[in-house]
């Protein structure tokens, strides 16, 4: 290739905020695909968690309609009166935009309205319990070495007929055997969806593939790139305004990088920080 890829100034977004680092060829102005570190791959697997409600209500209060008759049917719904519903004063947020743990919710939402949004966790579900019988004396088939086990204190043992009272205790492990932790038994691993090391390519229907010099190499011939001086490399920040898009342009269009950074849509048309 001839020349080194012209980077772009970074485009404006919210301060310390993910980054997606664009690679952009400059004849078509098409977005090819984007490096994206940890934090931008979070938000993008996170926009899957976000519900039908909550991307309704997100895209109207920045103007965007959202897509179909969903905003149609948030909107109606919405100004229903209280006698309609069940419950006499029922609390709209939760009911027709519930806000489940998302790692997209902190850009969608602004932080200053994620405390609202998020309903009070459910309280946690009481930890299982195990019981084995006692074993017996030393002719019962069960001497120690009790072979069952239940998750209902007192029911007979099928074996020898005792009463399983004897709780065990659980340990759970990975699949190399070795005991996890209780925060990776939970699936909460240590924040977010990917490890901290991973940097992924995301293409520009938001397909996530992990990089390597050979895939970004067979990107640029299918692309059918022979000189690198038709390239341009175009840092983004994500802030709220380029999240409340990607989430809107992800539901219409197959070519989203494309319609939000590189003229397909214009960010400044979105209300919100200037």
């Amino acid at each position: 290739m001839a020349t080194a890829a012209k980077e772009a100034a970074p485009a404006k977004g919210a301060a310390g905020g993910p980054q997606l680092k664009l690679l952009v060829d400059k004849r078509s102005r098409r977005v090819l695909y984007a490096e994206a570190h940890k934090d931008a791959v979070d938000f993008l697997i996170g926009l899957l968690r976000v519900p039908a409600g909550l991307a309704a209500r997100v895209l109207a209060k920045h103007g965007e309609r959202a897509p179909g008759s969903l905003g149609a049917l948030y909107a109606g719904a919405a100004s229903l009166d209280d006698a309609f519903f069940v419950s006499g004063k029922p609390n709209r947020a939760a009911l027709l935009s519930p806000a489940p743990p998302s790692a997209a919710l902190p850009l969608l939402l602004g932080g200053e309205d994620t405390a609202e949004a998020l309903p009070p966790p459910p309280p946690p579900p009481p930890a299982k319990r195990y019981f084995r019988c006692a074993g017996g004396p030393f002719y019962s088939s069960c001497s120690g070495n009790p072979t069952t086990v239940t998750d209902v204190s007192g029911l007979p043992c099928p074996v020898c007929g005792q009463p399983m009272t004897v709780e065990m205790k659980w340990t759970p492990g990975d699949a190399q055997g070795k005991p996890a932790t209780a925060q990776e038994a939970a699936g909460e691993g240590s924040g977010g969806y990917v490890k901290d090391v991973v940097t992924c390519l995301v293409m520009d229907d938001l397909t996530i593939e992990p990089i390597s010099t050979i895939s970004a190499i067979m990107l640029l011939k299918k692309f059918n790139i022979s000189d690198s001086s038709v390239l341009e490399e175009m840092t983004v920040e994500l802030g709220t305004k380029e999240a409340v898009m990607l989430l809107r342009v992800s539901m219409e269009s197959a070519t989203v990088l494309t319609d939000v950074f590189s003229g397909g849509v214009a960010i400044d048309r979105v209300d919100g920080d200037q």
